[in-house]
């Protein structure tokens, strides 16, 4: 999974956690909210109700008490008889249910109730002393208003869930556009293989041709050849146009090679003091300085194998760039981010038209080559996860520099 394809799966998982949290508690809490403000409003009404009937003992001045959430009131005496009924026709009928379990502690005895009718109601049950009398005062209130509050969490609960299927779906919309999106790169990057590989046919075509027309020529010259130091000549010349088609086979496989890099924990002051060791008699033969300052150890996870062949090339390179002499520098710095090596020569430079092609596979100023050097070193320079970047002056140098991760 991608970077960006991880970072966009972590918003819906966090909004998921934090939906599911909400919702479980608000599902937890919704009901005892509700049934804590149907117990508030009940023991608000029964106050109101203690607080007139000490001002007017006749339990009928209750007629005209009423709030929209009353479905019925009674009181009954001692004696069971019923004071005072919201239904008329009960008042002075004995009340036939069973002796309320008011709390001792509290007065209060609380339940849900379903009617005859199928309502579901709330039915309080307190003690009222009106005119210094102790009467049983059974209140019944609707519910709906309160279960509303439960509908509207569950209502809530759903919209929030039903927001989280539509976030999910938006994400994987998304992850799918980029993975389709990521198809067709690799779908363009294999026609664009496909091109190179044309090229690359051409390019074999053309270079192996010409070493095995010489190979051709040379040994028919050996064949009539009666001079043994004359066929010796023959036979460098045979050796020579065999290495030079065994150095473009290893480019070419180089360049096709897959981009499978073996990591491992590599010095990479050593590995670059060992590269200029390796071309420091090359350099010499054709009269070319070389300076170098060893550094500390500096520990990269990289393909070592890749990078001294990225090196090496850029080494080789700038020596081709001084036929005549002259001074090759090699400097290496680091960070805490980045690795940084540069190769300064002071040869012929390059062109400013030329610049934007010298990483182009195939694509070579020089009367004998590939093109593949540089396309080779800027393509293991990316499979590393850093750059390859080129600087240069007609007359007066070109200076590469290649930066490499710290942290992988």
């Amino acid at each position: 999974m991608q970077k960006a394809e991880r970072f966009i799966i972590i918003i819906p998982i966090c909004f998921t956690l934090l939906v599911g949290w909400f919702s479980w508690s608000a599902f937890k809490i919704a009901p005892q909210i509700a049934a804590d403000n149907l117990r508030g409003t009940g023991l608000s009404i029964a106050a109101a109700i203690e607080e007139l009937t000490t001002i007017d003992p006749d339990p009928r001045s209750l007629a005209h008490f009423s709030t929209p959430d009353i479905a019925y009131i009674s009181v009954v005496d001692r004696e069971g008889i019923v004071r005072f009924h919201t239904n008329t026709g009960l008042i002075g009928t004995v009340w036939g249910e069973s002796k309320p379990n008011v709390a001792s502690r509290t007065g209060v005895y609380d339940e849900r109730k379903t009617l005859g009718s199928g309502e579901r109601i709330y039915l309080l049950q307190t003690r009222i002393h009106p005119n210094g009398g102790n009467c049983l005062l059974i209140l019944a209130l609707h519910t709906y208003r309160y279960d509303q509050i439960i509908h509207r969490t569950h209502t809530g609960i759903m919209v929030a869930v039903l927001l989280t299927l539509t976030l999910w779906l938006v994400t994987f919309g998304i992850m799918y556009l980029l993975r389709r999106d990521k198809l067709r790169q690799l779908e363009m990057q294999r026609r664009e293989e496909m091109v190179r590989l044309g090229e690359l046919g051409a390019v074999i075509a053309h270079e192996i041709r010409n070493p095995l027309a010489g190979i051709k020529g040379f040994v028919k010259l050996i064949e009539t050849s009666t001079d043994i130091e004359q066929a010796r000549h023959y036979a460098g010349k045979v050796v020579n146009q065999s290495l030079r088609m065994e150095s473009l086979t290893n480019e070419l496989l180089a360049f096709a090679r897959e981009d499978h890099v073996e990591w491992q924990l590599t010095d990479l002051a050593a590995l670059v003091r060992d590269c200029v060791e390796m071309i420091r008699m090359e350099a010499d033969s054709v009269r070319v300085k070389i300076y170098h300052t060893p550094q500390t150890a500096i520990k990269v996870m990289i393909d070592s194998d890749r990078i001294i062949q990225l090196l090496l090339n850029l080494l080789k390179n700038g020596l081709q760039a001084m036929p005549d002499g002259g001074v090759l520098q090699v400097e290496l710095k680091s960070d805490k981010s980045w690795a940084t090596i540069k190769i300064c020569d002071s040869g012929v430079g390059i062109p400013p038209e030329n610049i934007p092609h010298i990483f182009k596979p195939f694509w070579t100023s020089k009367a004998r080559g590939t093109g593949l050097g540089l396309a080779l070193c800027h393509k293991v320079a990316q499979e590393h996860g850093g750059t390859l970047s080129v600087e240069s002056s007609a007359g007066v140098g070109t200076t590469f520099t290649v930066t490499l991760p710290m942290e992988r």
